[in-house]
C-alpha cells in the first residue's frame, strides 16, 4: 500500500536544509499517529527512516534520525523493537561493502543513538545496543570516540544493575587500554564515570582515585597534552571541557595549565593562540572556577604575545582585539573580587610582571580600585618606592572611599616629593573637582563638601590644625570669592608640599600668602585686578595641573568682576613673548645670539694710541683681576682647535700675518665649532619659548570662554570684550596663527547669542570701534568675524525684528556709502552684504538704497552684483510675510530691470557681464514670484517689463544670450530661456 501523499510531503520536508522546516516535519509526522497504525505505512516509513540515517547529507541524516527518535517513544514505535531496526540497518546500510563502509556505520550509530532515545531500556535491550556498538567501531575506528560517548550515556540512563551486566564488561575492557595508551576517547571514558563508577575506573586509570577524585602527576601531564593534541574539533568541544572540569574540582588548574592547556595552547597556528586561551578561561569560569586561579594564565609567553598583539606588529595586529576582548574578559571577572581576595591577587598579578602594559585594559588598576582600607595601606607601604605602581592610584582614587583616599594621600605627602608623586597627587587634586562645560552656553566647576572635606584634612596633615584654622579666619573675611580663594589656598598648599623642587615650593609659598593679602584687602579698588594677576600668574606655569583649580577660582568669582578685570585678562594675553615668558629684551647681533649694548667698544680716531696701550691695560687687568681670563673656557677653546690653537708660554708667539691661507682655513673652521658647541641652541630656546608662550595665550582663551559662557556675567560685559578680543586676534595672526583664530571664536560666541540687552549708545559705540580696527588688517578671518559684529549690532538694535533704530540706520547708511565709494579700500563686502543676508527683514525698509546702488552704473560691477545678489534675498515669502514691499520700490525694481534689459538688447551681447546678468535675472524672478499673489505689485512690473521681456525672449536675442547661459545657469539654477519663461508665467505676460 502506498502511503499517503501527504506523508509523503511531510519525509521529504525531514531533509530540507532548514532546521525551522525539519523541526516542523518531525511535529507533524509524530501527529500522523492513526495513518502510521496500518502496518504496511508502518514498516515503510520505518525502513525510510533507517536508511535515510545514512545518507550523504548531514540534513537527511538529522532529520531522519530526530524523526526515529521521535517516533520509537510513541504508540508508532511500539512494534520496533531493537531486532526489526537492527535487521533493517543490516538490510539497507551493508557494512562489508568497504566503498560505502563507512558512511553506513556513521548510519548504523545514528540508529543505535536513535533507539537509545526510548525512555526505558530493557537489559537485553542494552546488550544488543553495546554489541552493535563494537560492531560499528570495528568497521569505523574513527567513530571509536562517539561509540565511547554512546556507552557513557547508556550508563547514565540505565539502572546500576543492567549496567553491570551489559555495560561494565565493555567499559573494562577499554579502560584496560589506557594503561599503555592515553586516547582521546579512553580519557574521556575514565573522566566521564570518575564519579558514579569510582571503583571501576580507579582500578585502571591511575588518576582517578576510589572517591573519584581526580590527581594527576608530573609523568601523566605529557600524556594528557599528548591527547588533546590528537583530538579534531568536535572531539576537543566534549573533553576540553570535562578536562578543565576535573582541574577545578581537584584545585589543579595551575598545573594543568602550565603543563598540558598552555602548551597546547601555543601549539596552534599564531593567529589562533588566543582563540584557545579565551576558551580555556571561559570554560574555567564556566566550571565555577575561582577568579583568583585564573592568574596563572599571565606566563611570560603569553604576555610576550599579547603586548606584540596590542601593537600591531605583523600578523599579529590581527589578535589585537582578540586580546582586547580576553583582558577585558578577565578584567570583568577580576572586578568582583574586593577587599583581601583582591589584594592577594594584584600581588600574584605584579610577581608576573607589566600585565596592563601587555594588555592594555588596566587589569590591576581594577583590582586596585577594589582595595579596602586595610589592604591600600598594606599596598601603599609595599609600592610607594616603586613608580610605575604609584601612578595607577589616579585612576583607582575615584573608587575608594573618603578614609582610603586620605590615607593615599596622607603616604604621598610625607614621603619625600618626586615628579611622579607631584604627578599622582596633583592629578588626585584635579580628580576632586567636577567639570562641566558647554562652549556658548555655561560653564560649571564644582567640588562637593565632601571632597573639599577632603582637601581639608590633608592640608590640616601637612599644615597643622592652626595654621588652616588662622587662614580659613582670614579668607572668611572676604566677602566677594571666599569659595574661590578658600579652595585655592588649599590646593595651593598641597602644591607646595609635593613641589619636586625647591623653586617651584617657593612659588607656591607666595601664591597661597598672596591669597590670604587678597582676603584682607577685598575692599581695595584694585584687588580684583589683584585676584585675576594672581590667576594668571599660577596658570602660567607650564604644569597642566594648575588649569582646574584656577578655572575653578574664576568660575566662582565671574560675577564679582567687571569688563575692566576681564579686559585686563586679554590685555595680559596681548603682551609680548618676553614679558609673557619674564625675560630680558636683549639686542640680538646678525647671528641670533643676545648681547648687551655696554659691551660694544667705542673707537677713537686715534687707533695707535689706543693700540699703544693694549700691553699696559691687559697687564693691569690680570693684576687688578678685573677681567680675568676664564681658564675653563680657554681650555675648552684649545682643546677644540688643536693644532690651529695659540702655542703656551713656553712656546714662540705665532703672528697671524705668518699663517698661510691653509692654516687661517683651518682655525676659522675650528673656532666655529668650538663656539657653536659651547654656545646655547638659540634656536631651540626660542622655539620653546615661543610654544610655551602660545600654550599660555591658549589657557587664556579658555578663562576667557568660561567667562563668555557663565550665565552669571551680564551681557553688557561680554559685548565689551568685542573689540578686546579683535585687537589681540590682529596682533597674533601672523605669530600665533591658533590663538588668533581662538580669539575669534569667541567674538563669534559673544555675537551669536540669542538675546542680548544692551543700550543703544553701546552698540552704537561697538560698531564704530570694531570698523576702527577693520582699518588695519586684511585677515580674512577678521574681516569676517567684523562682518559678524556689524550684524549682531543691527540684530540687537531692532526691537520688533523689521525695522533699527535711526542711529544705527544712520550708521549703516553711511558704512554702505562708503562701501560704494571705496573709501581707502577698507570696506569690504562682507560688512555690507552679510548683515543684509543674515536679516533681510530689517532691509525691506532700505530697498530703495539697495536698488539704487544695485543699478547704478557708476559703481564698480562687483559691487552691484553683490548688493543685487544680497537684494534678492529679501524676496523671500519668509520674509514678505512680515514686512510689506511699497509699490513705488516694486515700480523702481520693474523700471531698473527693464532698462537694464533693454541695454543689453541694444548693445553688443559680447560685452554683457555674465554675472551681473544673471543676478539681476534672479531678482526679477525672486520679486516675481513672491508679490505674484499681489495683484497691485504684479500689475507695476508686468508693465515695467512686459515689452522688454518680450524682446530679450526673440529667437536672435536668445541665441546670443547663450553664451553667457553657463553662469547664469550656476546663479539661477535654471537656463535663462526658462527663467524669463517662469518670470512671464508668473507676470501672466503671453508669449
Amino acid at each position: 500500500m502506498r502511503p499517503p501523499s501527504d506523508l509523503l510531503d511531510i519525509v521529504s520536508q525531514l531533509a530540507e536544509v532548514d532546521p525551522v522546516v525539519r523541526k516542523e516535519a518531525v511535529r507533524k509526522l509524530a501527529g500522523k499517529q492513526q495513518e502510521l497504525a496500518d502496518d504496511e505505512i508502518n514498516t515503510y516509513l520505518l525502513e525510510r527512516l533507517v536508511s535515510g540515517c545514512a545518507s550523504a547529507r548531514a540534513a537527511v541524516r538529522v532529520g531522519y534520525t530526530t524523526a526515529l527518535g521521535t517516533l520509537l517513544t510513541s504508540e508508532a514505535g511500539k512494534s520496533w523493537n531493537i531486532e526489526k531496526i537492527l535487521a533493517i540497518a543490516d538490510k539497507k546500510m551493508d557494512l562489508t561493502e568497504k566503498s560505502v563502509g563507512s558512511g553506513y556505520a556513521i548510519g548504523h550509530f545514528l540508529v543505535l543513538v536513535a533507539f537509545a532515545q526510548k525512555k526505558k531500556l530493557a537489559e537485553n535491550e542494552v546488550l544488543k545496543l553495546v554489541e552493535h556498538s563494537k560492531k560499528i567501531r570495528d568497521v569505523s575506528p574513527s567513530l571509536a570516540f562517539s561509540q565511547i560517548s554512546f556507552l557513557v550515556n547508556l550508563t547514565r540512563k540505565v539502572k546500576e544493575n543492567v549496567f553491570q551486566k551489559a555495560i561494565s564488561p565493555a567499559i573494562d575492557m577499554y579502560l584496560e587500554l589506557i594503561n599503555s595508551q592515553y586516547t582521546p576517547e579512553n580519557v574521556f571514558l575514565a573522566l566521564s564515570l570518575r564519579k558514579s563508577h569510582s571503583a571501576l575506573v580507579a582500578k585502571h586509570a591511575r588518576f582517578v582515585k576510589k572517591d573519584g577524585s581526580c590527581q594527576f602527576s608530573d609523568d601523566q601531564y605529557p600524556k594528557i597534552l599528548a591527547t588533546l593534541k590528537r583530538c579534531d574539533y568536535a572531539t576537543l568541544q566534549v573533553l576540553l571541557p570535562l578536562l578543565i572540569e576535573t582541574t577545578v574540582e581537584s584545585s589543579s588548574f595551575d598545573k594543568m595549565y602550565l603543563q598540558v592547556l598552555e602548551p597546547w595552547a601555543l601549539s596552534s597556528n599564531e593567529t589562533k593562540v588566543f582563540d584557545r586561551i579565551f576558551t580555556i578561561v571561559t570554560q574555567f569560569f564556566e566550571k565555577g572556577g575561582d577568579a583568583k586561579t585564573v592568574v596563572v594564565i599571565f606566563t611570560k609567553e603569553v604576555m610576550n604575545r599579547m603586548e606584540t598583539a596590542t601593537r600591531g606588529k605583523g600578523q599579529f595586529r590581527l589578535m589585537n582585539k582578540k586580546v582586547e576582548d580576553f583582558a577585558n574578559f578577565i578584567k570583568s571577572k577580576f572586578s568582583e573580587l574586593h577587599n583581601e581576595d583582591a589584594y592577594v591577587t594584584l600581588k600574584d598579578l605584579q610577581s608576573r610582571g607589566n600585565v596592563d602594559k601587555a594588555c592594555g585594559v588596566g587589569i590591576t588598576i581594577s583590582l586596585l580600585s577594589n582595595l579596602g582600607k586595610k589592604q591600600i595601606s598594606q599596598w601603599m607601604k609595599e609600592n610607594l618606592s616603586n613608580q610605575d605602581e604609584v601612578r595607577k592610584i589616579v585612576t583607582a582614587f575615584s573608587h575608594w572611599d573618603e578614609k582610603s583616599r586620605i590615607t593615599v594621600l596622607s603616604a604621598l605627602l610625607a614621603q619625600k616629593a618626586t615628579e611622579t608623586s607631584q604627578a599622582v597627587v596633583t592629578s588626585i587634586i584635579d580628580s576632586l573637582f567636577y567639570v562641566k562645560t558647554r562652549a556658548g552656553e555655561f560653564a560649571s566647576i564644582q567640588i562637593s563638601e565632601k571632597n573639599e572635606q577632603v582637601l581639608r584634612q590633608l592640608v590640616v596633615a601637612v599644615q597643622g590644625e592652626e595654621v588652616v584654622k588662622k587662614a580659613e579666619k582670614t579668607i572668611e573675611k572676604a566677602k566677594l570669592r571666599k569659595k574661590s580663594l578658600l579652595i585655592l589656598w588649599y590646593v595651593t598648599r598641597l602644591w607646595s608640599k609635593i613641589a619636586a623642587s625647591a623653586e617651584n615650593a617657593a612659588s607656591y609659598d607666595s601664591d597661597s600668602e598672596e591669597i590670604l593679602q587678597i582676603a584682607k584687602h577685598e575692599s581695595d579698588e584694585k584687588n580684583s585686578l589683584v585676584f585675576v594677576d594672581l590667576l594668571l600668574a599660577i596658570i602660567s606655569k607650564e604644569q597642566k595641573f594648575h588649569r582646574t583649580p584656577v578655572c575653578f577660582a574664576f568660575v566662582h568669582a565671574i560675577q564679582t568682576l567687571k569688563s575692566r578685570e576681564l579686559c585686563h585678562i586679554v590685555e595680559t594675553a596681548m603682551m609680548s613673548e618676553t614679558e609673557l615668558t619674564g625675560g630680558d629684551e636683549d639686542v640680538e647681533d646678525e647671528e641670533g645670539m643676545p648681547f648687551d649694548e655696554s659691551e660694544i667698544p667705542n673707537r677713537n680716531q686715534d687707533e695707535s694710541d689706543e693700540e699703544s696701550d693694549d700691553e699696559d691695560e691687559e697687564e693691569n687687568e690680570d693684576q687688578d683681576g678685573n677681567e680675568a681670563v676664564d681658564q675653563e673656557l680657554l681650555d675648552k677653546l684649545n682643546a677644540a682647535l688643536g693644532d690651529a690653537a695659540a702655542g703656551d708660554a713656553s712656546s714662540d708667539d705665532v703672528e697671524m700675518d705668518d699663517l698661510d691661507d691653509e692654516a687661517m682655513d683651518k682655525m676659522d673652521e675650528r673656532l666655529a665649532a668650538a663656539f657653536k658647541a659651547m654656545a646655547p641652541n638659540a634656536g631651540k630656546d626660542k622655539k620653546r619659548s615661543a610654544k610655551s608662550v602660545e600654550a599660555l595665550k591658549m589657557k587664556i582663551a579658555d578663562i576667557l570662554l568660561i567667562a563668555i559662557s557663565s550665565k552669571e556675567l551680564s551681557d553688557q560685559v561680554k559685548v565689551k570684550l568685542v573689540v578686546p578680543l579683535l585687537k589681540w586676534a590682529k596682533l597674533d595672526s601672523k605669530t600665533h596663527d591658533k590663538v588668533s583664530q581662538k580669539a575669534l571664536e569667541l567674538v563669534n560666541i559673544i555675537v551669536r547669542m540669542k538675546s542680548t540687552e544692551i543700550a543703544e549708545k553701546d552698540a552704537l559705540q561697538l560698531l564704530k570701534e570694531v570698523l576702527a580696527e577693520s582699518q588695519t588688517t586684511t585677515n580674512l578671518l577678521i574681516i569676517d568675524a567684523v562682518a559678524r559684529v556689524v550684524t549682531f549690532v543691527l540684530k540687537i538694535s531692532s526691537t520688533d525684528g523689521k525695522t533699527v533704530s535711526a542711529a544705527v540706520r544712520a550708521e549703516f547708511q553711511s558704512l554702505f556709502e562708503n562701501y560704494l565709494k571705496n573709501v581707502e579700500g577698507k570696506v569690504p563686502s562682507n560688512f555690507v552684504i552679510q548683515p543684509i543676508a543674515e536679516l533681510p527683514t530689517l532691509f525691506v525698509e532700505q530697498l530703495g538704497m539697495l536698488v539704487n546702488a544695485g543699478f547704478d552704473e557708476e559703481n564698480r560691477i562687483f559691487k552691484r552684483t553683490e548688493i543685487l545678489g544680497a537684494t534678492a534675498m529679501i524676496f523671500s515669502k519668509n520674509v514678505l510675510q512680515d514686512a510689506t514691499v511699497k509699490p513705488a520700490i516694486v515700480k523702481k525694481i520693474g523700471k531698473s530691470a527693464a532698462t537694464y534689459f533693454q541695454n543689453a538688447v541694444d548693445s553688443d551681447k559680447s560685452e554683457l557681464k555674465p554675472r551681473l546678468f544673471g543676478t539681476v535675472l534672479q531678482l526679477v524672478l525672486k520679486a516675481t514670484l513672491a508679490l505674484q499673489n499681489d495683484e497691485k505689485h504684479q500689475t507695476i512690473l508686468r508693465e515695467s517689463l512686459e515689452d522688454v521681456i518680450k524682446k530679450m525672449s526673440e529667437a536672435e536675442v536668445a541665441i546670443q544670450l547663450k553664451k553667457i547661459n553657463p553662469i547664469c545657469h550656476h546663479i539661477l539654477g535654471k537656463s535663462i530661456d526658462s527663467t524669463f519663461s517662469q518670470i512671464k508665467k508668473s507676470l501672466e505676460i503671453e508669449n
